[in-house]
Parts: structure tokens; sequence; C-alpha cells
């Protein structure tokens, strides 16, 4: 790995606090992506993920050099087989995949990414094998350095994390209120008798929030539905 500046660790540690103030079922909100674009400059950053509760998160900062139009959009869906990345363990930039030259005759690059004004990216799989989470550097100028990689590939199991925190948080936002309150107290280790006699309701009304919560959380018991809710907080 390139050896990285006291101001390198700085910035990435700015990263680390960012994304422990995540509550969103987002692991990378604007926050995120704005301090990871400190930490490596370009014009944009971007996470992509395809959730389990979501068809497709996007979240972007910063502004490409060329505007998004329909016709782009409809580039990218017809010319997307082409794109070369694959999720993989380690930050790594378009001339790791594949020969420039090459792709730069290709339709992605010539309908996509020259209009955009995206001359090099870099990509970060955050958890590959699990998810297609990724986190995708975009600039125009010049392409990205060692100590670019370097300084993701530091941080790599702390994006991880936060990735993985926001699965539970997203699948707690499918319960109704009334579902969440009972899962947590499930969580705080109460009976459904006390969470009755708390919630002011029956116990079989419990017993069927419970089961509606265990169907939404992808679980079958109450240990699970607790642990869900205990690695939210």
């Amino acid at each position: 790995m390139a050896a990285l500046s006291r101001s390198d660790y700085r910035d990435a540690l700015e990263v680390v606090y960012a994304a422990g103030e995540v509550t969103s079922t987002v692991a990378f909100p604007e926050l995120v992506l704005d301090a990871l674009r400190r930490l490596v400059p370009c014009e944009v950053v971007t996470f992509h993920e395809h959730s389990e509760t979501r068809n497709r998160v996007l979240v972007h900062v910063g502004e490409p050099a060329g505007r998004m139009t329909p016709e782009i959009r409809a580039a990218h869906r017809r010319y997307r087989h082409q794109d070369p990345f694959r999720p993989a363990a380690g930050a790594r930039t378009t001339s790791d995949v594949a020969d420039l030259r090459s792709y730069r005759r290709t339709g992605l690059y010539r309908c996509v990414d020259r209009p955009l004004g995206i001359a090099y990216m870099l990509q970060l799989y955050v958890d590959p094998g699990v998810t297609d989470a990724r986190i995708e550097f975009d600039r125009a100028d010049s392409d990205f350095s060692e100590r670019d990689r370097g300084v993701l590939d530091l941080l790599l199991p702390h994006l991880r994390q936060s990735v993985r925190r926001a699965r539970p948080r997203a699948r707690l936002a499918r319960l109704s209120p009334r579902e969440r309150q009972v899962v947590e107290h499930v969580a705080d280790g109460r009976t459904n008798a006390e969470i009755a006699w708390i919630l002011e309701i029956s116990p079989e009304t419990v017993r069927k929030h419970l089961e509606n919560a265990y169907a939404k959380l992808g679980v079958h018991n109450r240990t699970a539905a607790a642990a869900a809710a205990l690695r939210s907080r």
C-alpha cells in the first residue's frame, strides 16, 4: 500500500466519524459521501446498491461535467453489459480491469462516460459476495493514484461495517409502528405478557404482531428479531 500522510489518516478518520453518525436505512448518505470526496478529490462520488427492501439505492454528491439526459440513461441500459468492473476485494481503477484504449472505443464510454465528462473511474465494492453495494469515484482530468487506492483499502473494514449496520435498519423500516414497538420490547427482554400489559393489548395481539414482524424481517423466532433490533440501535 502507498505511504499515507498524517493528513490522509485525519481525513480517513473524518469518514469514519461521519459514517458512525448515520442512523438512516442508507449506509452512505450525502454526509458520508462528502467526506469521501474530500478524502479522494473528484468530480462525483456515488453510492450504488440493489437493496433487498428497495429496488435500488443511488446517492451521489458533486456534479458531473456533463448533464445526465434521458438519452444517456437509455444508452447506459443498452451498453451496461460493457462495464468492465465486477465485484472484487479492494479499490480498483478502470485501468486495473480493462485496457483504456479498448474501453474508450466501447458504446458505454462513448455514449455515457464521455458525455458526462468521466475520463477516469475508481470503484470500491464494499461487501463483495454478500451485496453489490459499491462506491464510485469519477474524475475528468487525471487518473487515481496508489495513494487513493490505499486510503480506501484502509477504510474498507469500516465501510463494510456501515453497510452491515444499515441492513437491519432497512428491514426494521418495513415494520408498522406497533410491530416496531413490540420488537423493541422483545429486544429489551420482555415477555409477551409484559408487552401486552405495557401496550394495553392482548397477548394474542402481541403474538400476531410478532409473526408479522418475523415475516418482514426474514427471521423465524424472537431471538433473531431481537438481534435485528439491537443491531440497528
